[in-house]
């Protein structure tokens, strides 16, 4: 792996962490941890974020186990996500099947790529 691959990873997840917590303030942090301690939010926004960040690590570093796990914890932030909204009634049924069709095609689309 090149120099500059390493930086590219080491920027990917640096950056994000620096600017996430530079513009916030004190009680807008405290607001965010308490938000995070809610299963959901590790489902909803923390597997998708994890996940799209290590699949693209494995992308830049030509590593097949990161990309494969990055597309998994992405493709189950998606079902969970449509399966809550709809249990919460924020999304209709339809919205909801729509959803996880959607996230078949996906999974069968990556399939064919691997």
């Amino acid at each position: 792996m090149g120099t500059l691959q390493i930086l590219f990873l080491i920027v990917i997840w640096v950056l994000p962490a620096i600017l996430f917590n530079c513009k916030m303030d004190k009680k807008e942090q405290q607001e965010l941890k308490n938000e995070f301690k809610n299963p959901f939010a590790l489902f909803g926004v923390g597997f998708v974020v994890i996940g799209l960040l290590l699949f693209s690590s494995g992308y830049i570093s030509s590593l097949k186990l990161p990309q494969h796990i990055g597309a998994i914890m992405v493709v189950t932030s998606w079902f969970t996500t449509s399966i809550v909204g709809r249990k919460r009634k924020k999304v209709s049924f339809v919205t909801s099947i729509a959803l996880m069709l959607l996230g078949v095609i996906g999974i069968a689309v990556y399939s064919c790529l691997i």
